[in-house]
């Protein structure tokens, strides 16, 4: 069966990834005061000059979801390439309105190709982690109904965690409350922030130091892998902080077994936009294989 994936910038695939031939992207973007435009990209030398932009602007771009012309090019395009189905995997609704936008467009091609949407409910490494997964299944021959069960339970399993340098960002984007942004500056503590089932950005833990913070990190990744014995995927997300979030992963990973994969990537210009340079994620992802019913 062919079947093709969609998925939107804020994943930052891997150049392996991007290229993949069934692997289409529809494209975010960032707009400052003075009309320059960055589209989203993880291009590093993109992103370093996206960064340095940002630290010097007074006023706080403002982020737009993909041209709603690019989803309706890929499904024309993919009709027209005979795919049978399509599995659409996007940033968190809660925090954007392109998983809505897909769904949209999507619904309008149901007669020609079988469409299926999924709400990630985070960003960055957590979808790229789910469009690898999703490609390799599927080059395993498994049904994308199968897939899409898979995905929708590594969804709800899925935990994603946020630690940020400056919290302002966030709640003038509106991803935040002011009261939690207020005292996570104030009191000068690293409060570690988490997408909750929702898929919202919510104040999981006030810790008072970055030490503290990855302490919470390795002992979240040694709960989590007692409970999914099986196998998942570690992986960490840097805003322009890969030596910091390596420093985990390698104090950690001698600790894990090999049914344990991992993932590093950076945050690009959109999600970059609401949590500033310094940021660092860390997700633990179900290993879509683990969850889903095998196939005959």
């Amino acid at each position: 069966m062919k079947v093709a994936i969609i998925v939107d910038s804020t994943s930052y695939l891997s150049p392996t990834l991007a290229t993949k031939p069934n692997i289409f992207q529809v494209n975010l973007s960032v707009n400052f005061a003075d009309g320059t435009t960055y589209q989203d990209a993880s291009n590093p030398e993109i992103i370093s000059e996206f960064y340095k932009r940002l630290k010097s602007e007074k006023q706080l771009p403002t982020t737009s979801q993909p041209q709603v012309g690019e989803y309706y090019q890929i499904m024309e395009n993919l009709v027209a390439q005979h795919y049978e189905a399509v599995i659409s995997i996007h940033l968190a609704s809660a925090i954007s309105g392109t998983f809505q936008q897909a769904q949209m467009v999507l619904k309008e091609f149901e007669d020609r190709i079988q469409t299926y949407c999924i709400d990630s409910k985070g960003s960055s490494v957590v979808l790229e982690s789910l469009v690898s997964q999703t490609h390799d299944l599927l080059s395993k021959g498994y049904s994308p109904e199968v897939i899409v069960e898979g995905l929708l339970l590594a969804v709800e399993e899925a935990q994603i965690y946020l630690m940020v340098e400056d919290l302002n960002n966030l709640s003038k984007g509106g991803r935040l409350s002011s009261t939690s942004a207020f005292f996570g500056n104030v009191l000068q503590i690293k409060p570690l922030l988490y997408f909750d089932q929702e898929g919202k950005i919510v104040l999981f833990e006030k810790i008072r130091s970055t030490k503290k913070v990855y302490q919470r990190w390795e002992a979240l990744i040694m709960a989590y892998n007692e409970a999914h014995p099986k196998g998942f995927v570690l992986a960490f997300a840097h805003a322009q902080a890969e030596e910091q979030v390596m420093q985990v992963l390698n104090k950690t990973k001698s600790k894990l077994g090999p049914e344990v994969s991992f993932l590093v990537g950076s945050i690009g210009p959109v999600i970059g936009t609401h949590i500033g340079a310094g940021a660092r994620g860390m997700a633990l992802i179900p290993r879509l294989e683990t969850l889903i019913t095998p196939e005959n």
